[in-house]
């Protein structure tokens, strides 16, 4: 006999009408064909659908039955259910709940989309409260934007870019344009890890920094972790920027693209095999030299800059508990400034993801990826013409674990990393050059970390993210190492031994314990009155990217740690208060932080870093320090939208004397070369109306340090220049303002046509901001002349088209 709530919820569904069993109920298998056990698989996934984002933590319940689950981190659930009619209702923080009724005689797979409930009455918009996660969390110092407020965002030249967002938020900025990378709460750019579906990329940017290799038709999430970062990440110092690229729909085609000034887009997805295997191909390129022959300066009509990238992702559904997905990362970049220096370089990315459920509330992923990154800086002519070619080749393994107890979110497991340097190789670069061919080995390192990271709700005022990372770092052979007097320098004329190392043999280890935590205190139970947090992290970072950034071809090489370079060890402290308001319409955050470095590499004057066999002689070891505000105000809804941020911030080194050797300034503290101490964003963003939206973007930052010179004076008619101490002066103030207007097409009833014109203007003043200051002699004259370079110093209009189906 059934049970009085089925027969009840049976009753009254036949009582609301024939219409609503057949059209609100959803048939999954056939009564006749049943499933044999009296129970079956009910299998889904729960997302928000209109950024796409995962939900993370929905619950999921069958409500007649009183059976229910949790989502995982991809939004996937799965749950064990007798056969037969069923109401069943997801639901999570903040947004609005949906209920389905099923009548289940098999395994079958059910998703949901949950949102925020708005409408509009005499053009005033009215949301549902928005969800106060950033108030709730566990997790201090984590920085997300959807996809759809960075399309709002003014752009460079139209291009839509995940990396320019970011530098929008506080503790995230940049010494400028032309500067690949970007860095975070003091740290340097290498000390972020970047990957893309778990796979790390060594150069995030195209173009020198102007563009990201981001395509955003093809991301689907991406977060930063700048404070708090969780155990299952390591390798780096700083923070960690995850972004993850979407799976291809297995339902039904649809295309997306964009045509720009500069550039275009395009992406398309769908089944393959419907309701098991889809693809995704999403690829991009440019084509800017023509915008670069308008601006009226013969050096950036002689200059070039283009790039392309392309994603493929391949995904199968083997059965309701298992998937595999294959992907493709593949770019190339050129850059030449006039006819003085250039850069080409390329990522290659391929990886493989099994994702699994074994259980109600328990899942894994097993990821493995393979990158090869080449770099190739040249001069393109003259006697002294050459291409300098060097670049890294890499693996990862990861296997993740994630269990979600009552409480808890955990994830544990293990992660396996190798590293080869591709060798330092200079060629002459036409007929006229006159450089001899040469070839400089590099290292081999790998690294293995075992994890375990929890997020407990300990009660509606305490929460708690703990864990702990331990790595083991080995360098290995096939190498040779020298051996310096240890009563001289370490210097090339001072090496007494070398020690030849086998192939595979480990010639240096390194290891520690990373531990992690996170700390919330809610100051009521509602969280009205806001929550403050505490985060403590140590990190571990094995590679490091030694840059010279002064000299007149810009040098920069990864290096792992070997026994000269040991590995840098960073210890984050932050402490916050966060609150929103008026129904959490406003979001508001005060953080300070503190971070320590031990290990850090910086280099003698005037270097010599190219192909250098002995490049530790070059290098000195010191200790930094990082210290800073973060202020930040958002509206989240209404007819203007955005966001403001202050960030205060420090970074400092400091390179003591080392025994025989000199430290860097006598060995007192000296700002970083991208310490800029003040950056304010405001972000604001204008509705007009149903289709039209109106963005601003202003942005300020101090200049960064330079090394000047103060003096110059003669010997023997060779002039000699006195420079300053490293960094003592800057470069002016950076200011910037931007603007763009979008403009949606109408939408049809039934029609799945999408497009709007957006137009920019990037820099809409034309200031030149300055990127650098470099000196050059006029002839006739023995005294260097200072000089400005700005990489943009012009207004830069832009249209793109966009289009969706």
């Amino acid at each position: 006999m059934k049970s009085p709530g089925k027969l009840l919820l049976l009753l009254l569904l036949l009582g609301c009408s024939n219409t609503l069993f057949a059209q609100d109920t959803l048939k999954i298998g056939r009564f006749f064909a049943k499933k044999t056990g009296g129970k079956a698989i009910l299998k889904g996934k729960v997302s928000n659908p209109e950024t796409g984002e995962p939900l993370t933590g929905a619950s999921v319940l069958i409500t007649d039955v009183n059976v229910g689950t949790s989502t995982n981190d991809k939004g996937e659930y799965a749950l064990i259910i007798p056969l037969g009619l069923h109401r069943v209702e997801a639901t999570y923080l903040g947004l609005e709940p949906i209920v389905k009724y099923i009548d289940i005689y098999d395994d079958g797979v059910v998703d949901f989309g949950l949102s925020q409930d708005a409408y509009s009455l005499r053009e005033i918009v009215i949301e549902a409260a928005m969800d106060n996660r950033n108030v709730r969390s566990a997790t201090a110092g984590v920085a997300q934007l959807k996809m759809k407020e960075i399309r709002a965002l003014p752009s460079f030249m139209g291009e839509v870019d995940v990396v320019k967002s970011l530098l929008t938020l506080p503790g995230v900025n940049s010494v400028g344009e032309g500067a690949s990378g970007f860095n975070v709460r003091g740290g340097r750019i290498d000390q972020n890890l970047v990957q893309l579906n778990g796979a790390a990329l060594y150069n995030a940017s195209h173009v020198l920094g102007f563009f990201s290799a981001f395509n955003p038709d093809v991301i689907d999430q991406f977060t930063l972790y700048k404070g708090n970062v969780p155990a299952q990440y390591g390798g780096r110092a700083s923070a960690v920027l995850d972004v993850i690229a979407r799976n291809g729909d297995y339902e039904e085609y649809s295309f997306k693209g964009g045509i720009g000034v500069i550039s275009s887009r395009f992406m398309a997805e769908g089944p393959i095999i419907k309701d098991k295997t889809s693809f995704l191909i999403g690829g991009r390129a440019s084509y800017s030299d023509w915008v670069l022959d308008l601006i009226q300066d013969p050096n950036i009509q002689e200059s070039g800059a283009t790039f392309s990238d392309l994603n493929v992702i391949l995904s199968h559904r083997f059965n309701l508990s298992h998937s595999l997905t294959l992907s493709y990362y593949g770019s190339t970049d050129d850059f030449q400034y006039s006819k003085d220096f250039g850069f080409t370089y390329g990522t290659r990315l391929a990886g493989l993801r099994w994702n699994g459920i074994l259980g109600s509330n328990f899942s894994t992923s097993s990821t493995f990826n393979y990158g090869d990154y080449d770099s190739r800086s040249f001069i393109p002519e003259g006697v002294e013409a050459f291409n300098l070619d060097n670049g890294i080749e890499y693996y990862q393994f990861k296997q993740n674990f994630f269990w979600l107890p009552q409480g808890h979110k955990i994830n544990f497991g293990l992660e396996v990393n190798g590293n080869r340097m591709k060798p330092d190789v200079l060629t002459p670069r036409g007929e006229a050059s006159t450089i001899l061919p040469e070839k400089v080995r590099r290292d081999k390192s790998r690294d293995f970390a075992l994890y375990f990271n929890d997020e407990y709700t300990l009660s509606e005022r305490i929460s708690i993210s703990a864990g702990l990372r331990y790595s083991l770092y080995q360098q290995l052979g096939d190498d040779a190492i020298f051996v310096y007097d240890e009563e001289g320098l370490r210097r090339s004329d001072n090496i007494t031994d070398t020690v030849q190392y086998s192939s595979g043999e480990v010639i240096q280890s390194y290891g520690g314990l990373e531990p992690r935590l996170s700390l919330r205190l809610g100051l009521d139970d509602s969280g009205d009155k806001g929550a403050i947090k505490m985060s403590y992290n140590r990190t571990r970072q094995y590679i490091h990217l030694i840059s010279n950034s002064a000299a007149p071809t810009p040098v920069d090489i990864w290096q792992v740690s070997n026994p000269y370079i040991e590995p840098q060890i960073g210890d984050n402290f932050s402490i916050g208060y966060f609150k929103n308001f008026n129904s959490n319409v406003w979001e508001s955050f005060v953080e300070l932080y503190y971070k320590n470095l031990e290990n850090l590499v910086d280099f003698r004057d005037f270097p010599d870093l190219l192909l250098n066999e002995h490049i530790e002689t070059e290098l000195l070891s010191g200790q930094g320090r990082a210290y800073g505000l973060e202020f930040y105000l958002r509206r989240l809804a209404g007819r203007w939208t955005g966001w403001l941020s202050y960030t205060y911030s420090r970074s400092e080194i400091q390179i003591p004397d080392q025994g025989l050797e000199s430290g860097v300034n006598n060995g007192e503290w000296y700002p970083a070369n991208f310490d800029q101490p003040h950056t304010v964003n405001l972000v604001a963003k204008r509705q007009l109306g149903k289709r039209s939206a109106l963005s601003f973007n202003f942005t300020y930052q101090t200049g960064r340090p330079i090394t000047g010179l103060v003096a110059s004076y003669t010997q023997n008619n060779s002039p000699i220049p006195n420079f300053s101490e490293r960094n003592a002066y800057r470069v002016p103030d950076y200011v910037r303002f931007d603007m763009s207007l979008t403009i949606s097409g109408r939408t049809w009833p039934g029609k799945k046509f999408n497009s709007n014109v957006a137009l920019s203007v990037y820099n809409l003043f034309g200031r030149r901001n300055a990127f650098s200051v470099f000196y050059q002699r006029p002839e006739n004259s023995l005294i260097p002349r200072a000089f400005q370079l700005s990489v943009l110093g012009a207004v830069f209009p832009a249209v793109t088209y966009n289009f969706s189906f």
